[in-house]
């Protein structure tokens, strides 16, 4: 598994910087990337093993989506469409789509690491689960909680004290001692 991780690595280093991946070929990014990347590989390896990459590409993403619906089964992740007319999608613009799923980006299956990155991507697209998202604040906080007040007296005293700095600044300067000891540059 280390070994196809860092497999992985080196065919993606051009899409990852290096910074993201650790030496045993782990994504050190957090969030749901490397996961759809994990079951990319599966459905990748799936389609070359079982021969299913097709030149006609409704066929190929047809067989695509069956396999990506297996390979997702048990986990948190679940297909948002239950069909997906390709045609319509491949033929339309973008508005004009019952389903908004841009396919013009889609690399040849042949070229392995951009084909698994976009698959990746189109999972994530295809795809609602995995990482929980947090409820919108409006649920969360009172509808009666006001924060003007308590932002109005920070601005306030923030407001004072730069007002106080800059009138020690001003007295510093003509204090008799700096008088005293800078002379005044006439410019003439």
């Amino acid at each position: 598994m280390v070994f196809q991780h860092l497999h992985i690595a080196i065919i993606y280093s051009s899409y990852f910087p290096k910074s993201l991946i650790n030496r045993d070929g782990q994504y050190k990014r957090k969030g749901n990337m490397p996961k759809f990347l994990i079951i990319a590989e599966k459905v990748y390896k799936k389609l070359e093993e079982d021969k299913l990459f097709s030149d006609n590409l409704i066929e190929q993403l047809n067989n695509l989506v069956s396999i990506i619906r297996k390979e997702i089964k048990g986990t948190p992740c679940k297909l948002k469409y239950n069909f997906i007319d390709f045609e319509e999608c491949l033929s339309k613009p973008l508005s004009e789509c019952t389903i908004k799923l841009d396919m013009s980006l889609m690399p040849k299956y042949k070229n392995k690491g951009e084909y698994i990155m976009w698959l990746a991507s189109f999972i994530e697209r295809i795809t609602v689960g995995g990482q929980p998202k947090l409820p919108p604040l409006s649920s969360i906080v009172p509808a009666d909680f006001n924060v003007k007040k308590e932002a109005q007296t920070v601005v306030e005293n923030k407001k004072a004290v730069s007002e106080e700095n800059a009138k020690m600044i001003v007295n510093y300067f003509n204090s008799e001692e700096y008088q005293k000891n800078n002379k005044k540059i006439n410019l003439v």
